[in-house]
């Protein structure tokens, strides 16, 4: 099985298809079997598409640390020396959920790696004085990971939360660290408004952001494509934030649009 080494952290990887590489990272508490291929994603592009396709750390084959310092901005830099690894200087990126924060930090960051970039089932909320009702949400999430069991969890989401982690078999205590240190990463990226909206004006390259219109997690659906310009964005209607992903109308505009990159690089 293939593996790369990121300071003394073995991360899994993936190889599927051939065409222009696209880079696919899986959302939290997930992994690449859960997320892209009992989704038919793999299936729907790789006819077209060179998928590079990550285990991020804390999940699946990757090694699971349980010290939130492993995490954070430790994600996003597995992805760029992952992409050292295989030689690819630049590449198209899709990222769901999780993997759509760690494509925007990317973007933000390392923005000459980047086609294009496709962020699933993401939104951004800009700061306000909502952030200690966010805060407050975290903790109970956190606490709901590192609960003896679900007795112990009384917040509804939170159950639901913890029974979805345990039904792709994650580390609990792995997952609750990268989930502190990504909350911890967050906080720091984008403490203004003006901040947010300057990093996000600054991108340009194609951006295509996808999400259900029934996914309760996203406040605002259309925040990132009306920052970023000339993003395009697409709701699938009836479709929550699980149910979005294996539905052919998402594969269906991912497939055009990164079609669509692609001509134009002929």
């Amino acid at each position: 099985m293939p593996f790369f080494d990121n300071e003394g952290v073995k991360i899994y990887y993936e190889i599927e298809g051939s065409g222009p590489d696209l880079i696919m990272i899986h959302g939290f508490a997930a992994n690449i079997d859960f997320n892209w291929r009992a989704t038919n994603w793999i299936k729907v592009l790789k006819n077209e598409n060179r998928l590079i396709l990550i285990d991020c750390r804390g999940h699946g084959k990757s090694d699971k640390p349980t010290d939130p310092a492993q995490y954070g901005i430790k994600m996003l830099e597995d992805v760029t020396k992952l992409m050292d690894h295989l030689s690819i200087k630049k590449a198209n990126f899709f990222g769901y959920s999780m993997g759509a924060r760690i494509t925007l930090g990317l973007l933000v960051r390392e923005l000459q790696r980047f086609n294009c970039a496709i962020l699933g089932g993401y939104g951004l909320t800009l700061p306000s004085k909502t952030t200690k009702q966010i805060n407050s949400m975290f903790r109970v999430m956190v606490d709901a990971l590192r609960a003896e069991s679900l007795d112990e969890i009384n917040d509804a989401v939170a159950r639901q939360f913890r029974t979805f982690a345990e039904s792709t078999g994650s580390d609990l205590k792995a997952l609750a660290a990268v989930m502190e240190g990504n909350f911890q990463e967050a906080e720091e990226e984008f403490t203004t408004r003006s901040k947010m909206k300057k990093a996000l004006k600054k991108i340009k390259v194609p951006v295509m952001t996808v999400v259900g219109s029934n996914d309760i997690l996203i406040q605002n659906k259309t925040l990132i494509s009306n920052l970023i310009p000339g993003a395009c964005h697409f709701q699938i209607q009836g479709r929550d934030h699980l149910s979005v992903v294996p539905d052919p109308k998402f594969h269906m505009v991912v497939k055009a649009f990164l079609n669509h990159v692609n001509s134009k690089k002929k």
